[in-house]
């Protein structure tokens, strides 16, 4: 067969695939959300800690703009800084968007600039010209660390782009400490779309030992009237559903967004447990201070100051331990939690 008429073909199977990125195991991974100021001491702070991988969780930059000129330069100033230089220098960074990233607050499909936003997102990252996420709308993706029997799979989701119009509180219906927004009861309304469903299926099929899923908004959480999977539980309830069908083992979901940390913790459809750790804010400090109800919150404390989250795995123990933290602007661990990779593997 003629190359150049496989090539569609090749590009169909890579963009299915994650990508690999080496065979040196990882063992620290630094994540962080809503970084409004590029120069601040919780970015000092984050430089000082050991890392392998960096992830970007969402509101990276805060553009809230159609004007993509004001979107590029929120993008080039946070490269140029000497925190996205260094992170660079020490580790492979990757990143997923959020709201205020993607173009405005709460925005989703309706976004009238979000391909154009997609482009300046891309170029901020040096995306090579081959890479996937040009080729398709949305900016998921999904990469492989790490040799067999110590793989980390780091799947980054896009919450925003083929989103679908959420539903606000009704005459009558009260307004939540949360925000303004309730369950949705049409299950035809999206929020990862149909393309990033089936790409999903396809990463958890992949053999890996953790898997790191990034969502700019919180998984686990209970309904709270912010944004969360929970104001679209028809898609929550098929994400459970799809974990049940691949049986994946060793999910953790990361997430940003909030201005507050927490973790939470829920029962899973193949008999472990789906753990949730919200890392927000690096730069902003949440106004009101005071957390959400929220019945799967694992330990008591939230933290509402500046921080950041860092993921350690002790791959020397027979049955690998990974520790969550949430760590302060002066390098206290704010909220800590451990797990074996082998409380994490499917009983049903």
């Amino acid at each position: 067969m003629n190359f150049v008429r496989l090539l569609p073909l090749l590009a169909l199977v890579a963009a299915a695939l994650p990508t690999a990125r080496g065979q040196a195991p990882i063992a620290d991974i630094v994540f962080g959300s809503c970084l409004k100021v590029v120069d601040h001491p919780m970015l000092d702070r984050t430089l000082t800690l050991p890392m392998d991988l960096f992830l970007f969780l969402g509101d990276n930059i805060y553009a809230d703009t159609q004007d993509m000129a004001v979107m590029r330069a929120k993008y080039d100033a946070l490269k140029a800084s000497r925190f996205f230089r260094e992170l660079r220098r020490r580790a492979p960074v990757l990143a997923t968007w959020d709201d205020h990233d993607f173009g405005a607050n709460d925005v989703g499909a309706d976004y009238p600039k979000r391909r154009e936003a997609q482009a300046e997102f891309l170029r901020w990252l040096d995306e090579p010209v081959t890479s996937p996420r040009r080729q398709r709308d949305g900016v998921y993706d999904a990469q492989v660390f790490g040799p067999v029997g110590r793989r980390v799979q780091v799947i980054l989701l896009d919450t925003r782009f083929f989103r679908g119009p959420l539903r606000r509180a009704g005459k009558g219906e009260p307004t939540l400490v949360g925000g303004p927004y309730r369950p949705h009861p049409d299950s035809s309304v999206p929020l990862l779309g149909e393309a990033q469903w089936r790409w999903l299926r396809e990463q958890l099929l992949q053999p890996a030992e953790l898997r790191l899923v990034a969502s700019s908004i919180q998984f686990v959480s209970e309904f709270s009237g912010a944004e969360a999977w929970a104001n679209l539980p028809h898609e929550k309830r098929r994400f459970l559903d799809l974990l049940r069908e691949t049986r994946a083992a060793g999910v953790l979901f990361v997430s940003g967004d909030r201005h507050w940390c927490e973790l939470s913790r829920m029962d899973g459809p193949t008999g472990y447990p789906l753990y949730d750790l919200t890392a927000s804010a690096l730069t902003e400090k949440h106004p009101r201070g005071t957390p959400s109800e929220n019945q799967y919150r694992a330990l008591p404390k939230t933290y509402h100051d500046v921080n950041v989250g860092h993921l350690h795995i002790d791959w020397s123990a027979a049955d690998p331990q990974v520790t969550w933290r949430i760590i302060d602007v002066a390098g206290r661990t704010q909220i800590e939690h451990h797990v074996r990779l082998g409380e994490l593997q499917p009983t049903r």
